[in-house]
């Protein structure tokens, strides 16, 4: 099961999220906070990995799809904390190409500005 808790740090919406991103579980869930808040205009969004167990190809094809939806709208969405497993499965599809990644908040956040 997914959990995600979300905080703002300045302009920036911090989603902290726990257990397993995968179809039917954690993919749906993550898809729709995203999209509320692209609604809601808040279009820079990290994504804290470090408590994530587990991303399936569901959840690797909705945080692409969220990238790209966040993108057209002027915004970014970047990852922070990913795990050893994560950074595995992002090289072998190529995506550290895609997003920017840190293991550092601050410099995350920096990013954005």
């Amino acid at each position: 099961m997914l959990s995600i808790t979300e905080r703002a740090v300045g302009d920036v919406t911090v989603l902290q999220l726990s257990g397993r991103l995968v179809f039917f579980e954690g993919d749906a869930m993550l898809r729709q906070k995203v999209d509320d808040l692209v609604r809601d205009g808040h279009l820079k969004i990290l994504l804290d990995l470090g408590a994530v167990t587990y991303i399936d190809s569901a959840g690797i094809g909705m945080m692409i799809a969220k990238y790209l939806s966040v993108r057209r709208k002027g915004g970014d969405l970047k990852l922070l904390h990913l795990t050893q497993r994560g950074i595995l499965v992002m090289t072998i599809t190529r995506l550290l190409t895609v997003f920017e990644t840190f293991d550092s908040e601050e410099e995350a956040l920096r990013s954005f500005h």
